[in-house]
């Protein structure tokens, strides 16, 4: 399988060059970014520090900025001043009995995948049981609160716009540790929720969630419409693209078209060719595995938690390292979705295939001009 990747990545390589270099290497050139001075865009800044402005930047598992929030650390990784008010990402990590109480947000749009533990999440009028890999969507005006099941959990959210992280920041404090202290208490005190109200985007119930009966996740399917939902581990609309496997948590019907979510798995493989977007922000977080990145020349590991956000205009390639590699990555605005239906076939399994059907980058190539992807070349060297 790994010699059939590469002579398919390799001809991939090869067709690109061309289609890029046709015109020589002024071609090239005339395809590089600039920055508005007129140099070229920045190189991904250093590991452990928000950059505080939309840079391409790198933050390894649990060095983003930490808020200890009762019973969980909130570790944000990005915040509104490091994206345009884009979108906002944090992992949240804590212990049994941490929680959330019911809330709403009027202007952002939420989402959450589990990464560790159990999470009781009441979403609207129904009350679920969210274990590692289930996700849901939460829009605006959405009723919800989130209760940590087991002594070790962890989520990562995802929300539009700038104004979600300001609630940690009230909730909390500056914290220098990595998870919570041994004896914390989880709640919340109704001054502080006050706190939160007055410089965030929420508004807390000041009651406790409904009575329905707790419900064991097992949706399969995107609502297709923007609507509150969860869907179960492993579930979503998949496609599969040669080895590799996308799965939707999050497409453009369901968010209004702000954001996309989307799961790649797959085996390791070859460096994809370098390329950016004119348009949108794409993010990446390693879940399984390993993979390398390539971000404006600088050459990335990821491992497990570790965060790379590519603003538009970023020059960037990834390469899966390991047998078995899951990364999950937020794409915003939602208008990289035809890249992906373009490139990937529908796919009725739930692990990559062992046997890859063709790689069709030949039907991206044919739509190019309609889809926010400028080629750079070929696959960068190793």
């Amino acid at each position: 399988m790994r010699h059939a990747s590469t002579k398919r990545m390799a001809a991939l390589g090869a067709a690109l060059g061309m289609f890029v270099l046709g015109s020589g290497q002024g071609a090239l050139a005339q395809e590089l970014p600039k920055a508005d001075n007129g140099i070229d865009i920045q190189k991904v800044t250093p590991e452990g520090k928000l950059p505080g402005r939309a840079v391409p930047y790198y933050i390894r598992n649990g060095e983003g900025e930490r808020y200890l929030v009762g019973g969980f650390v909130a570790d944000l990784v990005a915040r509104g001043e490091d994206t345009q008010e884009l979108f906002e990402t944090a992992v949240l990590t804590g212990g049994r009995d941490a929680n959330l109480p019911l809330h709403t947000h009027a202007r952002s749009h939420e989402a959450f995948l589990v990464l560790e533990g159990e999470v009781e999440l009441w979403l609207g009028k129904e009350h679920y049981l969210l274990i590692r890999g289930d996700f849901a969507s939460i829009p605006e005006g959405t009723p919800h609160a989130l209760k940590m099941r087991s002594h070790r959990t962890q989520l990562l959210s995802w929300s539009t716009g700038k104004e979600i992280s300001p609630i940690y920041k009230a909730l909390g404090q500056p914290y220098a540790g990595h998870v919570q202290p041994p004896e914390v208490n989880p709640e919340l005190s109704a001054e502080l929720l006050k706190k939160a109200e007055a410089s965030a985007d929420v508004r807390f119930e000041r009651k406790t969630p409904g009575r329905s009966a707790l419900q064991r996740v097992s949706n399969g399917k995107l609502p297709g419409t923007k609507v509150p939902y969860v869907l179960a581990s492993g579930e979503g609309e998949r496609l599969v693209a040669g080895e590799q496997l996308f799965s939707f948590l999050a497409d453009q019907q369901t968010t209004g078209g702000e954001f996309l979510i989307v799961m790649n798995e797959g085996p390791a493989g070859e460096m994809i060719p370098a390329h950016f977007h004119e348009k949108h922000t794409e993010t990446f977080f390693c879940l399984d595995g390993s993979m390398n990145m390539r971000v404006n020349g600088e050459l990335l590991t990821l491992s497990p938690g570790d965060f790379v956000h590519a603003p538009a205009r970023t020059i960037h390639a990834y390469q899966l390292k390991s047998h078995y590699t899951r990364m999950v990555g937020l794409l915003t605005p939602g208008l990289f979705e035809p890249f992906f239906r373009s490139l990937g076939d529908p796919y009725a399994g739930y692990v990559y295939p062992q046997t890859p059907p063709p790689f069709r980058f030949d039907r991206v190539l044919s739509k190019l001009n309609e889809l926010d992807l400028k080629l750079v070349g070929a696959p960068p060297a190793k």
